[in-house]
């Protein structure tokens, strides 16, 4: 199967990865990756696909779908899915990926400076614009966007990303920003802190409420209302082991997997009857009410901005 690389990929194995191959007595090989996870699909015979399931946050589940990289979701061999939440069920189409696992952006800051910031707007503030700088995401550029969104406050959450008549003001607003390290990875970010090169940033909780402690000074506010990324899993097309794949995905979504999984990795899980690890209960949401504070990225609406908004948030990034 393929899962997204680096410490999500160290944690899957430490939360998941053992437990299915005890109790199913079946062994998984993983395939780490990113940016190749749908290249890697589509340049393989469509009936020797490279794995069987993949994991797919909003952008690459919608540009999958496109193209036809997944088979459907056979719901009668994922009794599980009933205990979705009914946000996460209903956000996007399910037929051809359910969702099981993502994380809500977090602003990592520094203890006793200046910066204390509690909102996403607050990355426009004078106390920030006269601290060292801020960090933002690049590989994901329709985070911080979207961050940027939730901080103007025209609109419910970041429904200006939604609205193209906010748009020229969306990214006029990250051009503000006094962004200092534009990062590709959350060890970009540490750095960038340990270097004194920026006091704040916009980055996941999944990779900071366990990793920040490894860090002296630094601690991290999550918004109340924020944003992030959910990840549909999918059963890839082709496979011959249809019936295993639908298994594997039931077997993450079952709550007591989901709750073990968060005390190895602090993400936003699905299942309404999960238990999270202690520490998390406070800031992940287990109901409805509590998942709509986190603006998930529409990409039926995005994909056909997606070329003009990527150029204009690179220009940006260039002109700093």
């Amino acid at each position: 199967m393929s899962i997204w690389s680096g410490n999500y990929a160290d944690r899957f194995e430490e939360g998941v990865v053992g437990r299915y191959e005890d109790e199913f007595e079946t062994p998984i090989e993983i395939y780490p990756g990113w940016s190749n996870i749908l290249t890697d699909i589509q340049t393989a015979p469509a009936d020797d696909p490279p794995f069987d399931v993949t994991v797919a946050e909003g952008n690459f589940y919608y540009y999958g779908r496109q193209d036809d990289l997944f088979e459907p979701i056979r719901t009668e061999n994922v009794p599980n899915a009933e205990e979705i939440i009914d946000f996460y069920r209903e956000m996007r189409n399910t037929e051809y990926g359910l969702p099981v696992d993502g994380a809500p952006c977090t602003i990592i800051h520094r203890e006793d400076g200046d910066v204390d910031p509690e909102t996403w707007g607050d990355l426009s503030s004078a106390a920030i614009e006269s601290s060292s700088g801020i960090g933002v995401d690049t590989g994901f550029w329709w985070y911080p966007l979207y961050a940027a969104a939730i901080g103007m406050d025209e609109e419910d959450g970041a429904e200006e990303m939604h609205d193209t008549a906010y748009h020229e003001d969306v990214l006029a607003q990250v051009a503000d920003w006094n962004v200092q390290s534009w990062a590709s990875s959350g060890e970009d970010i540490w750095q960038a802190f340990e270097n004194g090169v920026i006091d704040a940033a916009q980055w996941y909780y999944d990779q900071t409420a366990y990793d920040i402690q490894d860090y002296d000074g630094l601690t991290h506010t999550m918004p109340e209302q924020t944003t992030g990324w959910l990840n549909n899993w999918c059963v890839v097309r082709g496979t011959d082991k249809r019936d295993e794949a639908e298994q594997f995905i039931n077997f993450l979504l079952d709550s007591d997997v989901q709750s073990t999984w968060s005390e190895s990795h602090p993400m936003v899980f699905s299942n309404e009857n999960i238990e999270y690890a202690s520490g998390l209960e406070e800031d992940l949401p287990t109901t409805t009410e509590e998942a709509q504070n986190i603006a998930f990225p529409d990409w039926e609406f995005l994909s056909e901005h997606n070329a003009t908004l990527s150029d204009e948030f690179t220009s940006i990034q260039q002109r700093s």
